[in-house]
């Protein structure tokens, strides 16, 4: 029965911490939208690491277009020349081809062939190969993991949460 009314009580503050928090958030944050069109965007040089390189000169830019408040994502423009390159992704990715082709191979053999309007998810820590037979565009939402410190206190509540409400 203590454990109960304590992890009640302990679940109650969290519960009332995040919702002071959030509440917080959502009365320092903007509210405008954000929209470019990938004519207009700065690129920057975003070269792919010389080791990745498997054929070719790929050239490689970005521009980013918005982040959220919190930095946990992040959207880009994202173009290169033809070439074949290794990847590994840093991040959750989502994207949505604009022009071009890419055929991507997975780790595993799986093979995919994207073309303009396909939209794809790329886990953080995949890897595959990229061959690019023409300059390629996409758009990007790139998502960040919180850091362990984060992420084990929410594993925590959920736990906590879980056991209180059976």
């Amino acid at each position: 029965m203590k454990k109960i009314i304590l992890a009640t009580a302990l679940f109650s503050l969290a519960a009332a911490g995040a919702y002071a928090e959030a509440r917080i958030y959502e009365g320092g944050r903007t509210l405008t939208s954000t929209a470019i069109r990938p004519k207009a965007a700065t690129f920057q040089p975003s070269p792919i690491p010389a080791q990745w390189v498997v054929a070719g000169n790929p050239v490689a830019e970005a521009a980013e277009v918005s982040r959220t408040e919190d930095d946990g994502a992040q959207v880009f423009l994202w173009r290169v020349s033809a070439g074949t390159f290794n990847w590994t992704h840093r991040s959750d990715e989502i994207i949505t081809i604009l022009k071009g082709e890419v055929f991507v191979t997975d780790a595993d053999g799986t093979r995919h062939h994207l073309t303009v309007g396909d939209v794809a998810h790329f886990p953080q820590g995949a890897v595959q190969t990229w061959e690019v037979p023409q300059e390629l565009l996409k758009s990007a939402i790139l998502k960040h993991r919180s850091p362990s410190t984060v992420e084990a206190p929410m594993r925590w509540l959920r736990q906590v949460r879980a056991l209180v409400l059976g």
